[in-house]
């Protein structure tokens, strides 16, 4: 293989998705240069191993391990420098996997770096270990080792191999450094596919790949250690699980394990699942009791009745079963989509981290940030559902991560394109065995396909919306034979035969033409409703508690936005559950259901310079009088008053405020 060739695939191989243009930079070459050498390279192996388009170059893991075989194993290393987050994890699992002490000699020829680089590495380590209650020992004679609970060193060694797994070309770092080999993780990748289908667990395509090197790695550390030891797992009885004996039978032939080092094996499998987990807890009446007090804080907060609730309550279920486990037991989750998230939904974000308490009340401590978002996905895919409507095109969802990602995409997209049937969201090794014909893939995984494919992010974010709205609407235009064929096929019944092809000509002229709705739905969901002066109220008096509904609605009443019968039935609902209408400190949602008398979507803020006292001894500042939208389309705007009331600099300036045009403003405030 030619110099150049060589040195641009290595440069592929240890970056992930660059551009064109920065490969032509790093590699000193034309445009032309690199086309002509990826398709020589993707011709030696009869398959598009670099997949190249207008976003960017691309090299699956998958195909990065075929390369290093037919290029670089066993004739020079693909690896001549490490970042320090990558040694930082080298260096934990050599410690963790390896003798019981490794020299600094040792660790600097891992880390190709020098002896001094390593202690300066070693340094930070240290302080992050001390403050999970584990330490580094070292002996002049020995070297270094690491100290502390078994459970805490195991959690610590799988984090680690999650990180280097996600760094560029992990797989193959691993490889290299002698921890794996090739045949290990083909083993117990079958075996973890059996299992799938014996106790009926859905992996996603992230976690069967990343499996075997978590349990291979745990398997080489008991291994050597060979050790006793023991953890709680306090009131859940993993052992007498369906699923627990047949993860142990996967681990059969591995003598060295004992009875621990399979159920914490074990329990790696069945909390790695995010939603789809077959997994039945014997205390399972508790976790059902805790979801829907969460779903009933969702849908005060909101002040919306969620559609199709059984369906959500058994997928929040399905979801927080293997999320106790991994809370109970101090596993660590990794979502690399979460700030991300967080950044795009910080609002509904806000609203599941403030409904959460029923499920921190079984853990007896605080959900990470990790895990409420996927909360969060799962609430945000429920509430901006649409309503099926008749499609023109049919299309799939592919997503590499986990099935809350999947879900969340696909609800996003049904929301922006109402004329595409999405007929599901899959895995990539899912969606080879369909037989399915479709019009479009959405993924986030570049694939090779001959039918029409959309490489889009994991988070969908407004300009990425906008921009696949335009590419989308542009494909649609260009296929005018396809949208004629499939808009007339739906309406053949209504259109006589001899008709037929007039008819015909007459719907592609008009496709041809560009005349085509791109009406974007998503975008009707996000709009907000605009605060004026009328919208606020600024009382002085003092109000009487049983005044406190109808003086709060007497505003949307004037407006038209109600009916008095819809003030009546607030009056009748609120003051037997007004602690469960607060969506904030002193802020409460007086509301019902839209079909008690509302005609339009309406809200006034009420502003009390005198507290209005409850009769459970608490106080109303601030009442948020809401006349719902029977399409929910009141819900941006009451998940943004819930961010903003969080905010306590916000929430007293609002309170103390007397300057109505200001109290205008933050209400106003994206």
């Amino acid at each position: 293989m030619g110099g150049v060739r060589k040195k641009l695939l290595t440069y592929l191989m240890l970056e992930n998705e660059v551009t064109l243009n920065e490969v032509m930079a790093a590699i000193n070459l034309s445009n032309s240069d690199v086309t002509n050498m990826i398709n020589e390279i993707n011709q030696s192996f009869d398959k598009d191993v670099i997949i190249s388009d207008q976003q960017g170059i691309y090299i699956s893991e998958k195909s990065k391990m075929l390369c290093y075989k037919s290029f670089f194993q066993g004739k020079e290393k693909l690896f001549t420098y490490h970042e320090v987050n990558v040694r930082y994890n080298l260096i934990l699992i050599e410690l963790l996997v390896d003798n019981e002490y490794s020299s600094l000699q040792k660790l600097a020829d891992v880390c190709l770096v020098s002896k001094n680089t390593i202690l300066n590495d070693m340094k930070a380590i240290k302080n992050d270990l001390e403050r999970k209650g584990l330490d580094i020992v070292y002996s002049r004679k020995k070297g270094y080792s690491i100290t502390g609970l078994e459970f805490t060193i195991r959690n610590l060694l799988v984090a680690a191999v999650k990180k280097i797994l996600r760094s560029s070309s992990g797989r193959i770092l691993l490889e290299e450094k002698g921890l794996i080999t090739e045949s290990e993780i083909f083993l117990l990748r079958r075996r973890l596919e059996r299992v799938e289908a014996r106790i009926g667990i859905q992996l996603t395509d992230e976690q069967l790949d990343e499996l075997p090197y978590i349990l291979q790695l745990v398997i080489r550390r008991a291994c050597k250690f060979n050790r006793k030891w023991s953890f709680r797992i306090e009131k859940y009885d993993i052992k007498n699980t369906v699923e627990y004996p047949q993860i142990k039978n996967m681990l059969w032939d591995y003598h060295c394990l004992n009875e621990t080092d399979l159920l914490y094996l074990s329990l790696q499998v069945l909390s790695s699942n995010m939603v789809e987990s077959a997994l039945q807890i014997s205390d399972g009446d508790e976790i059902s009791v805790a979801t829907e007090k969460f779903i009933r804080n969702i849908e005060g907060y909101l002040a919306i009745r969620i559609s199709r609730r059984s369906e959500l309550r058994e997928k929040v279920i399905l979801h927080m079963r293997p999320a106790i486990y991994r809370n109970l037991l101090g596993f660590q989750i990794n979502n690399p989509l979460a700030e991300e998230f967080i950044r795009e939904y910080r609002e509904i974000y806000n609203v599941v981290l403030k409904s959460v308490h029923p499920f921190e009340q079984i853990i007896h401590h605080k959900l990470s940030k990790q895990e409420v978002v996927y909360l969060s996905m799962i609430v945000l895919g429920w509430i901006y559902q649409t309503e099926e409507t008749e499609a023109i095109f049919e299309a799939v969802v592919l997503c590499q991560s986990g099935t809350s990602i999947s879900k969340l995409l696909l609800v996003t997209l049904q929301s922006m394109f109402s004329d595409i049937d999405f007929i599901g969201a899959y895995s990539v090794r899912q969606f080879e065995q369909l037989e399915d014909e479709v019009d479009f893939i959405f993924t986030t995984v570049p694939i090779k396909s001959s039918t029409t494919t959309f490489l889009i992010p994991s988070i969908l974010d407004k300009q990425s919306r906008i921009d696949l709205k335009h590419r989308v609407t542009k494909e649609m235009k260009d296929n005018s034979y396809t949208m004629t064929r499939k808009l007339i096929s739906s309406i053949s019944h209504y259109i006589p035969t001899e008709s037929m092809e007039e008819v015909s000509k007459i719907v592609e002229n008009f496709f041809r033409s560009g005349n085509i709705d791109v009406e974007d739905n998503f975008k009707k969901k996000e709009e907000q409703f605009i605060f004026s002066i009328d919208h606020i109220s600024i009382v002085e008096k003092k109000i009487k508690w049983e005044e406190l509904v109808i003086f709060s609605m007497r505003s949307l009443l004037k407006r038209k936005s109600i009916s008095q019968n819809y003030i009546n039935q607030t009056n009748i609902v609120f003051f037997e559950q007004y602690e469960q209408m607060i969506i904030a400190p002193d802020v409460f949602l007086p509301h019902v259901s839209p079909e008690y008398g509302v005609y339009k979507m309406d809200f006034q803020v009420v502003i009390f310079k005198n507290p209005i006292r409850t009769p459970s001894g608490g106080e109303v500042k601030i009442v948020v009088a809401l006349a719902p939208s029977v399409d929910n389309e009141h819900v941006s705007t009451l998940i943004r008053l819930n961010n903003l009331f969080l905010n306590q600099e916000a929430l007293s300036q609002i309170i103390e405020g007397n300057n109505i045009f200001a109290i205008k403003q933050l209400l106003n405030k994206k």
